[in-house]
């Protein structure tokens, strides 16, 4: 239901994009609080076919179906702490690189909130494709009471979807501050921008 009401208030509203993705597989990266706006407009302009993380647990099967009503595909994470994280990093490596987008927010799933973790950039490290950070927006919209704040747009809002300009990490590019901090600045730039683009 969650899925069905994203992807109605996509087709119910007035969407503005601005950019364009890059040709063959890439990384998509958001932050979290965006998601349901991302995955809404993404299913309906279908754009590139997609597949996105899922957790374990009850907010993982709550994602899993969410997946399934935006046509996207999952790739299983264990839990934090347990299991390897690394079978799941390669199946979606190697769907990056067979042309797939990969969907990723990176302060998710657990935040905190707008604090970038490293995921997607060791993925777009790994595969040589590009990172391409996404801002989203939807006016009128309210913010849900959760970790993430997240935005719910509500019926008939004019969206936006802001694409930036492909960011490519080097095979020997360190994984540092100064390079999370660069892609952060993209993220919050393009989510400015496209909040400006509903005012």
């Amino acid at each position: 239901m969650i899925a069905r009401y994203g992807r109605w208030a996509a087709r119910s509203g007035n969407l503005t994009t601005e950019g364009e993705f890059p040709p063959g597989g890439f990384i998509a990266a958001t932050w979290h609080c965006s998601n349901l706006l991302v995955m809404g407009m993404h299913a309906e302009l279908r754009p590139h076919p997609y597949r996105a993380f899922v957790p374990p647990g009850l907010r993982g099967k709550i994602m899993l179906g969410c997946l399934h009503e935006y046509g996207m595909e999952p790739v299983a994470l264990p839990q934090d702490g347990v299991g390897n994280p690394v079978a799941g990093l390669k199946e979606m490596a190697q769907a990056v690189r067979d042309g797939w987008a990969a969907g990723i927010a990176v302060d998710g799933p657990h935040g905190p909130a707008r604090v970038l973790r490293p995921g997607a950039l060791w993925l777009a490290r790994l595969t040589g494709r590009p990172l391409v950070v996404v801002g989203a927006a939807a006016k009128p919209s309210i913010r849900a009471p959760w970790w993430d704040h997240h935005v719910i747009p509500l019926p008939h809002s004019k969206l936006a979807l802001v694409y930036g300009d492909p960011i490519i990490i080097e095979r020997g590019t360190e994984i540092d501050e100064e390079l999370c901090r660069r892609v952060t600045a993209a993220l919050d730039a393009a989510e400015r921008r496209a909040w400006s683009l509903v005012a």
